[in-house]
């Protein structure tokens, strides 16, 4: 029998005029795992903004453990023992472990000073219990994603926690990491720790939670044990409608050698790696993390430098590369670090979209055509479906994780692009979301764009690709055509030395 360690009631949240939370009322109770989903804009980031005290809800009410719970800045939620791990995680990277551990509540000695060697200790003792062989004294930047990960959770605990809401947790992490996660998250839940799981990736809602909560529109959908619904219903009670197919299919016709890649190398990552890709063709990329993928294409694109190789696009061949020259031959590059990379984060939603096109909106004289402008944004966001309240006001920084991604592809598909290479383009984003995103693909594909493809997802990569190749140290070990797509063998090459010559 469990009992309520947080419960919202009646919880109503508005921005510009608009309400965007419609009396929510939930709760999540000790040693169990909940689920939260919903579409991009659903109301998720909202609602977890408003229990960290960020946002002030404009009624309802909370309480923690039975007591009133009103907080007003994110402090007030770990006096309360309410703890987030957010996506992007908030670590210092230049400070060690041991000092972002205890950076809250730093131990002293007896005369005042940082007892580092006491805190070196109890970090040993916290790194054990996660069975994690680092030395306290190793600086976060040089971790992997998973290790910091744990080192938020430990943070977390070490305030005793009572509460600990993941925020898309398994997005940056490879198969055994998210493992490790899993495993502790079990750990919580014996620990009598009540978990809130936010997540895209329904079949990690499934393996984890106990029960599901749903979000559309604003408004909780429902609440049910995780064993009392099956995916399908899911993912219609979260799009209010029924998704037929998941992966859309076009009639297209694969041309000639558009874009020919010959032995790039891009020290020390990527160590040789040849590809052709053809007019209308979706060449998709797999490989697990750390084997190269995302270097190869940064350096194709022209964002890291090369160092020896050559890149042929439409006959004419090039030895070096920069983002510029990329993008005036008719590439486009949707990064998979789109808060650092993607997109202006301070900056409208509209100037967002008209970034990458305003040599084509303004004049010879730099003047921007204002109209212009509003109908090619209105453009990208009514195509995409971007939820936004005021375009011209509201921030790419106060858009839902999912539709900052819907503006890095929105900006580069004003273009055009003859070429499209797509980093993790669906990381973040929504069952309902990623087929309107297919969609695009497949129509762009359909005109005679050429598009590399790269994805962690490999049931993505066989759902919307004519062909997927697979990167393992720096090389191509293997390569499948849309007929002979297996699972098996796609990590059999992910995992394998042997090259082939597929």
């Amino acid at each position: 029998m469990t009992d309520s360690a947080l419960i919202l009631k009646d919880i109503k949240k508005g921005f510009f005029g608009v309400e965007v939370l419609h009396g929510i009322t939930v709760s999540f109770e000790k040693g169990e795992v909940c689920g939260m989903v919903g579409e991009n804009g659903a109301g998720k980031s909202t609602l977890m903004n408003v229990i960290g005290g960020v946002f002030k809800p404009e009624s309802g009410e909370m309480t923690v453990d039975g007591q009133p719970y009103n907080p007003t800045n994110p402090k007030d939620a770990t006096k309360a023992r309410i703890a987030f791990i957010h996506q992007e995680l908030n670590l210092f990277s230049n400070l060690s472990i041991a000092e972002n551990l205890y950076i809250d509540n730093l131990p002293k000695t007896k005369f005042g000073a940082i007892d580092y060697k006491g805190m070196k200790k109890m970090t040993s003792e916290q790194l054990k219990k996660f069975s994690i062989e680092e030395n306290p004294s190793t600086i976060v930047a040089n971790l992997p994603m998973g290790v910091r990960q744990t080192i938020e959770i430990a943070k977390a605990l070490i305030a005793d926690a009572k509460v600990i809401l993941f925020d898309e947790p398994t997005t940056s992490l490879s198969n055994k990491e998210k493992e490790q996660l899993f495993r502790t998250i079990g750990m919580l839940k014996e620990q009598g720790v009540a978990v809130v799981f936010i997540s895209h990736i329904i079949e990690d809602v499934f393996t984890l939670c106990d029960k599901i909560s749903i979000l559309r529109d604003g408004s909780l959908i429902k609440t049910c044990d995780a064993d009392k619904i099956t995916k399908d219903e899911l993912i219609s009670l979260m799009v209010g409608r029924k998704l037929e197919k998941v992966y859309p299919t076009v009639e297209k016709k694969i041309g000639g050698v558009q874009l020919k890649i010959n032995n790039l190398v891009a020290e020390p990552v990527v160590k040789g790696i040849s590809l052709e890709l053809h007019h209308g063709e979706i060449l998709g990329i797999f490989g697990l993390m750390g084997s190269g993928r995302t270097e190869f294409v940064r350096a194709l694109y022209g964002a890291d430098p090369i160092t020896s190789g050559s890149i042929e696009l439409d006959g004419k061949t090039y030895y070096k590369t920069s983002p510029i020259d990329s993008i005036n031959r008719g590439m486009a590059f949707i990064t998979e670090d789109r808060r650092s990379e993607g997109l202006l984060m301070p900056k409208p939603v509209e100037d967002n979209i008209v970034l990458v096109n305003l040599n084509n909106i303004c004049n010879k004289i730099g003047v921007m055509n204002k109209k212009l402008e509003d109908d090619q944004s209105n453009q990208i966001i009514r195509e995409l479906s971007v939820k936004v309240n005021d375009k011209k006001m509201q921030t790419a920084a106060n858009l839902s994780g999912g539709n900052q991604q819907k503006l890095v592809i929105g900006k580069w598909l004003l273009g055009s692009p003859e070429v499209l290479i797509m980093d993790e383009p669906t990381r973040g984003v929504d069952v309902g979301a990623k087929y309107e995103i297919y969609s695009l693909i497949q129509t762009l594909a359909k005109s005679g764009s050429g598009v590399l493809f790269i994805s962690s997802e490999m049931e993505e990569l066989i759902g919307v690709c004519d062909r997927i190749l697979v990167v393992r140290n720096g090389v191509i070990t293997g390569g499948l055509h849309k007929g002979e797509f297996d699972q098996k063998k796609i990590m059999y090459y992910a995992l394998e030395e042997d090259v082939s010559n597929a």
